[in-house]
C-alpha cells in the first residue's frame, strides 16, 4: 500500500490500465472458448459498467461544474439519438439492439450512452495531446470514434450487441459516429475544457485491442 501511495498519478493510471488489460485478456479467452462464451455474454454489461466506471472515475473526481454539465449533456444527447436511431433508422441506419448489453429503455441499452461518453472522452484526451489546432482536434476525435466503431462492428454483431437490417453496415452509421463525436468535441473545446486523466484512453485502447483480437479469433472458435 505504501508503494501505491508514493506512486505518481501517471504511474497509478498506467498500473490501472495494465490491470484492465489483464481482465480484458481473461475476457478474450472466455469469449473464444464456446464453453465459457455464454457466461461472458451474460456478464458483459456488468463488466463494461465496472471498468468503464473505473476509467471515468478520475475524470469525474477532477471535474468542475462545466465539465460535469458537458458530460451530462453528452449522455442525454447520445441516448436520445440512439432512441431515435433505433426507432427510425434515420441516423445510423436500420438496426435493432439485442439483449447482451443489459437493461433497455425505449429499445436502447442504458449502458450505450455511457459507452459513447467514454469513447468520446478518450478520443478528446488523445486529440488534445496529439495536436494543437482546435479544428484538427475536433476532426481527429471524429476519426478516432469511427475507427473504434469500425473495429467493433463485426464482433458486436456476432455477440448480439445489435443487428443490422441491411446486408452490409450502412455508410451513414460511420458518418453519424463521426458527426456525433466531432460535434461533442467541438462543444467541449469551445467551453475550454480539458481531460487530464489518461485512464479513459487506456481503457478504450484495451477495448480496441480486445475487439481486434475477436475479429481475428471469432467468439466461440474453440
Amino acid at each position: 500500500m505504501r508503494v501505491l501511495r508514493e506512486m505518481s498519478a501517471g504511474r497509478k493510471e498506467a498500473l490501472a490500465g495494465l490491470v484492465m488489460a489483464v481482465f480484458f485478456l481473461v475476457g478474450f479467452a472466455g469469449h473464444v472458448f464456446s464453453v465459457t462464451l455464454p457466461l461472458m455474454m451474460a456478464i458483459t454489461p456488468f463488466f463494461l459498467l465496472i471498468f468503464g466506471g473505473a476509467a471515468f472515475l478520475p475524470v469525474a473526481m477532477e471535474a468542475e461544474r462545466p465539465l460535469l454539465l458537458w458530460c451530462g449533456a453528452t449522455l442525454a444527447v447520445t441516448f436520445a439519438l440512439e432512441v431515435v436511431g433505433a426507432a427510425t433508422g434515420l441516423i445510423f441506419g436500420p438496426y435493432t439492439y439485442g439483449r447482451t448489453l443489459g437493461p433497455q429503455l425505449f429499445g436502447v441499452p442504458l449502458l450505450i450512452a455511457f459507452n459513447w461518453l467514454i469513447v468520446i472522452v478518450a478520443a478528446i484526451g488523445a486529440a488534445q495531446r496529439a495536436v494543437r489546432p482546435v479544428v484538427t482536434r475536433v476532426v481527429l476525435v471524429g476519426l478516432i470514434a469511427v475507427i473504434f466503431d469500425y473495429v467493433l462492428e463485426p464482433t458486436a454483431i456476432v455477440l448480439s450487441y445489435w443487428t443490422w437490417s441491411t446486408p452490409v453496415i450502412p455508410w451513414q452509421n460511420y458518418l453519424a459516429w463521426f458527426c456525433i463525436a466531432a460535434g461533442s468535441a467541438a462543444v467541449f473545446f469551445s467551453m475550454r475544457l480539458e481531460v487530464r486523466s489518461r485512464l479513459p484512453i487506456y481503457y478504450v485502447v484495451v477495448q480496441l485491442l480486445f475487439f481486434l483480437g475477436l475479429g481475428l479469433v471469432p467468439p466461440g472458435r474453440f
